[in-house]
């Protein structure tokens, strides 16, 4: 058996990145995969170097813990691009990369560039066009304009935003998503493109159910403190901590088990038996399960429930990650090669697993202009595999076709990314499948729009054999089944490659195919709690609130989908496919960000949650303040100002913009690291000018005075956002009963290949016939004889 270590899927592939906050996370998704990248640092170094938390070097621009992570397999190169020698320098190695990965604000007016080829990544706050494009960002800022922070915590506090800086980790997520996107279309054309990212619209992109809801149902979500959206799942205490509370699963397991206790006895009501009963009383349901537990150890009470599959979880705090038997198991830490010195330090690992080209830690994160050297021959014009004329219409992913196994949320939304760039996705399902909100158009329309429905009965020899049959015909195959289920009817990995040998499968599960835990039951809230991030969503002090949505779910999504292209690339180049091993939980594990590097490392004791405190460089004031109440019908009173200020001409600035009130003159707050030391005053303050303004004029005051600053926007805004309507992010579909909706698009435009929304979500089995007989050649009568006899419906 050959164990020599197999060349990443991006080996050949040169990348520059401009070293910035949002553009670290793109380079180094692409770099852990083999490519090259070339990180072009300003001569003190990219702006992740000064941000902590810090481990001992005797250089500060070595001990950032945050450059470290954001930064392994890169090479650094510092050039001074303000002078001719930098800017020439910058452009020879422009010049000869695939990929370009920009920060900088896009010039009004660009010039082809000299190789045509080049695929130009650009990750900015608003794009590069529409009427926000020039305003001020951070990582709070995007947060909060795309509708993530405002449905995060409890109703009597201010929204939260996510644990991690969560925009940028999207950002680059979704840049990575679009540079493959990119490269598949390259090696059609022969042309590079622009690829235009908002953070903006990524966070958008990325929460659950806002914009479907409102689009559907005229609502508005709201923060709901520790109660998930769906009401189905709630953080409650045990007596030695907090259990995720899950609804789902078989009731009459769940109450019959409560009931034995003695304490379960208003559950008795038969009015329970009713699932949308249980549903709209979910939190009197809770509060039974509250003092059900009170009583009962977290491992206990979850042992006992995942025997019994039900998806119940322990909230555990990060550092329990580091003892976690699952990861553990799976071998999810790795270290990085030693350094100068013999330092090395141990990371998280991959957010999923390939069987073949995986992974890999090469070396870790640079030391400043440590590859100054680094030149690379000019790179010759684009190998195209098929030659010929290319649509302009054509999208990436024209003539792939996907059978789509999964359900719920994160597996849809990775077939739907495949599906707007042009794959043909079968949606096999069951004829009881579950559903939020209409099947045009709400949350499930939104995840399976343009799909195919073929409904299955799995359980019958016929059907697992039709599965077979149309695999034969696919290209890819995802799932995100517990580990068993497509082993047990035929339809796991070994047993499809054996029907075609090239068959790309990409299985989501919730913990991965190893490991002790592999068949335990989860949802996005389930895995929320166990990685910590339910732990560390909440202001300081006050009640955990967790995330107002399954987070878990859209990242893994678009990780899944980001892993799919990886595999695509590799068979487009070796004709070869391949498993992808994809473990929700480690997937969301490795986006807590740099303090999960600086937990493993002993630079930090424990993670501690930050509430609306900066992530990014150290800043005060830095938060969402609370600003004049609205009242407009249907939609939420509160209104919320994000604002954030990370220097001392930012603060004079402001200061300005408010008017110069006395309380700024104050010595407490004449400099950073004195507003630094007194935060919660600082906040008293600005809230005490803030409640007096309305937040839309209060952000396009603050912008104009250089202040970084935006509305903390609901659902409402988004889908009615003029920026956002003006760079085209909502699309409409008209469906076949000629009702117009009304969806979120991509979070990038693209020069050319572009996505799009095809077509509303399919009506459960819509396809049935169309399916059988186009793609597997059967006639009416076979599908008469198939339904007849419950094979399909």
């Amino acid at each position: 058996m050959d164990d020599s270590p197999r060349a990443g899927i991006l080996d050949g592939i040169r990348i520059v990145e401009i070293a910035g906050l949002a553009t670290a996370y793109c380079g180094k998704l692409l770099a852990d995969m083999g490519a090259t990248v070339a990180l072009v640092e300003p001569p003190d170094g990219s702006p992740w170097r000064a941000i902590g938390p810090y481990l001992k070097s005797s250089d500060a621009r070595e001990r950032s813990v945050a450059f470290r992570h954001y930064n392994t397999n890169k090479r650094s190169i510092v050039i001074d691009p303000t002078t001719p020698a930098g800017r020439s320098r910058l452009q020879d190695l422009v010049d000869a990369a695939d990929i370009l990965i920009d920060g900088r604000p896009l010039p009004a007016k660009s010039t082809p560039p000299a190789n045509p080829g080049l695929i130009h990544i650009s990750i900015t706050p608003f794009g590069s066009s529409g009427p926000r494009r020039a305003l001020r960002g951070s990582d709070l800022i995007a947060q909060a304009s795309g509708g993530m922070a405002f449905i995060n915590g409890f109703a009597d506090t201010a929204p939260l935003q996510g644990f991690g800086p969560q925009a940028y980790h999207s950002g680059g997520l979704h840049g990575a998503i679009a540079a493959l996107l990119a490269l598949l279309h390259r090696q059609r054309s022969g042309l590079g493109q622009l690829v235009d990212v908002s953070l903006q619209e990524c966070v958008a992109n990325c929460v659950e159910h806002a914009s479907s809801i409102f689009h559907h149902e005229g609502r508005v979500a709201e923060r709901q403190g520790a109660l998930h959206w769906t009401r189905y799942f709630r953080t409650g205490r045990c007596r030695d901590g907090h259990v995720m509370h899950c609804t789902l699963g078989d009731w009459t397991t769940l109450s019959e088990w409560v009931k034995a206790s003695g304490k379960g006895d208003a559950l008795n009501d038969p009015l329970f038996d009713d699932p949308d009963y249980r549903k709209r009383e979910c939190e009197r349901l809770f509060d039974v399960l509250d003092g059900w537990a009170l009583d009962l150890d977290a491992n206990d009470l979850v042992g006992t429930a995942q025997l019994l599959r039900l998806p119940f979880a322990i909230v555990e705090p990060p550092e329990r990650i580091l003892t976690n038997e699952q990861l553990i198991g799976r071998a999810y830490f790795v270290d990085s090669p030693s350094e100068d010195g013999g330092q090395s330090l141990r990371h998280p690992g991959a957010p999923y697993v390939f069987n073949s080209s995986p992974w890999t830690l090469r070396q870790a994160a640079p030391k400043l202009d440590q590859d100054r050297d680094l030149s690379w021959e000019p790179r010759g014009s684009v190998s195209v595999i098929a030659p010929g004329h290319v649509e302009p219409t054509a999208r990436a992913l024209d003539g792939i076709r996907v059978l789509d196994f999964t359900w719920v949320v994160a597996g849809p939304l990775c077939t739907r990314i495949l599906g707007d760039h042009g794959a043909e996705v079968i949606k096999i399902e069951r004829h009881n499948a579950t559903d939020f909100g209409s099947r045009r158009g709400g949350l499930t329309g939104n995840l399976n729009r343009g799909k195919h429905s073929l409904v299955l009965n799995m359980a019958t020899p016929r059907g697992v054999a039709l599965a077979r049959d149309l695999a034969a015909r696919c290209d890819v195959v995802v799932d995100n089944f517990s580990a068993r289920v497509m082993k047990n009817w035929g339809l796991d990995y070994d047993s499809l490659r054996t029907i075609k040998p090239d068959i790309i499968a990409l299985s989501m599960s919730g913990f991965g195919h190893s490991g002790p835990h592999r068949d335990h039951v989860s949802y996005g809230p389930t895995l929320q709690a166990l990685s910590g991030h339910t732990h560390l969503m909440r202001h300081p002090g006050r009640q955990l609130a967790g995330w107002g949505f399954s987070y878990s779910d859209m990242s893994g999504g678009c990780t899944g989908a980001l892993a799919v292209l990886l595999a695509l690339w590799h068979r487009r180049n070796s004709g070869e496919g391949q498993f992808i091993d994809l473990s929700q939980f480690e997937s969301l594990v490795s986006l807590t960000g740099p303090s999960l590097l600086a937990l493993l490392n002993g630079g930090i004791p424990t993670i501690e949650a930050v509430g609306n405190r900066s992530q990014e460089a150290p800043a005060a004031p830095h938060g969402i303040y609370r600003c004049a109440d609205e009242s407009q019908a249907g939609l939420p009173a509160d209104r919320w100002c994000a604002i954030a200020v990370f220097s001392d001409d930012e603060w004079h600035r402001l200061r300005q913009a408010m008017g110069d009130p006395a309380w700024t003159n104050e010595s407490r707050f004449a400099t950073l690291e004195e507003r630094l030391r007194h935060q919660n005053e600082l906040d008293a303050c600005m809230e005490s000018w803030t409640r007096h303004h309305a937040a839309p004029e209060l952000m396009e005051r603050l912008q104009a005075a250089g202040v970084t600053a935006a509305v903390v926007a609901h659902a409402a805004d988004l889908c009615r956002d003029e920026h956002l309507q003006a760079r085209g992010y909502w699309q409409r579909v008209v469906t076949p009963e000629n009702e117009t909706l009304e969806f979120d698009g991509q979070p990038y435009r693209m020069s050319a290949s572009p996505g799009r929304v095809t077509g509303a979500g399919p009506l459960l089995g819509e396809h049935t016939d169309q399916i059988l007989q186009r793609t597997l050649g059967l006639s009416p009568t076979d599908c008469t004889s198939l339904r007849s006899d419950g094979v399909v419906a």
